[in-house]
Formats: C-alpha cells, structure tokens, sequence
C-alpha cells in the first residue's frame, strides 16, 4: 500500500532539507564525494552524524575553495534552493518522514483525515435534522404568542430554516485541503 493511500500523509509537506550526507552533498556540488572527502581533510565542517549542512557547506567551499575550480561546481549557491538528491537519497527521506508520521500517529498527535471527514459529515446530517426539527417545536409557540395561524409560522420557518441550511450548504470548507 502506497504511503498516502490510507491517509497518513495527507496535505502533509516534506520538510526542507537542512543537512546532506557526503554523497549528497557531493551531488549538490556537482563534484565526486572523493573530492568532498578531500574537502572534509581540509576543514569542512561536518556534523557529528558524518552530515553536512549545506548553508555551513556552502559557505565553507565559497571561502576556501579556489574560484576557478569553484567555478563549474557551483552553478548556484543559493541554500533555499532544494538540492538534486539521488533516487535513492529521496526514498530514504521519505521512509524517515513516513516513520516520523506514524511515531506521531501511534502517539495520537495525527488522525486520519477521512474518519475526521466522516465525523464532520455526520455532526453536519445531526444539526441539520435538528434545526428542520425545532420548527415543529418553535412554530406553535409563536403562533400562540403572536396569535398567528400555525400553519403560517410552521410554513414561514420551515422556509427560512431551509433556506439558511442550503445557504451554509453552499459555503465551501476551509482548512481541509479539498
């Protein structure tokens, strides 16, 4: 069963990459991660993990490393832009968010957003019938109080009530990504 089929990350975004591997950082640099080894020898900061920080990564190859071999490595050094990440590397990205998501699932944090929409539909269906329903209890008491024929006020409310549903009907739901 594919990730997304059973709900789990609906409307949910990837979030942004901040560290890279060597062999990713290598391919973001258009170099081989031989020579990002050689750069780590000779200072590159690395994370505890063996990862790379690609802002940090980023700065320290535009200090250190000279301009004409930096010249066909880095097409663009602006951090905000998503690295090219290998098929593999995107998979593994995507298996530690999906085990993230169901942490926070088994957690209670996350629920799943078609039972949440079943709810929401069947709360809906209850009030509906409910206000339908207060008109045959709201109609006699406002004719005695007015001295109107009931029939009149039933008709009168019934209408209204219809008419205020169908308008709420009409208004789209916000927030829910549909």
């Amino acid at each position: 069963m594919h990730p997304t089929q059973n709900g789990l990350l609906d409307g949910l975004a990837m979030p942004p990459v901040e560290t890279l591997s060597k062999k990713g950082f290598a391919e973001r640099l258009g170099v081989t991660p031989a020579r990002v080894s050689q750069m780590i020898t000779a200072g590159l900061p690395v994370e505890p993990n063996g990862r790379i920080r690609i802002a940090d990564g980023l700065a320290w190859v535009d200090a250190n490393v000279d301009s004409n071999r930096r010249r066909s490595a880095l097409a663009s050094t602006d951090s905000t832009m998503m690295p090219p990440m290998s098929s593999r590397a995107q998979r593994d990205a995507a298996d530690a968010r999906i085990a993230e998501l169901k942490a926070e699932k088994l957690a209670g944090n996350l629920i799943n957003s078609r039972t949440a929409l079943r709810w929401i539909e069947g709360r809906a269906r209850m009030e509906r019938d409910s206000w339908i329903a207060w008109t045959s209890r709201a109609a006699p008491e406002i004719a005695t109080a007015t001295g109107s024929d009931i029939a009149i006020v039933l008709a009168a409310l019934d209408r209204m009530v219809r008419d205020q549903l169908a308008s709420l009907a009409a208004r789209p739901l916000e927030g829910l990504g549909r």
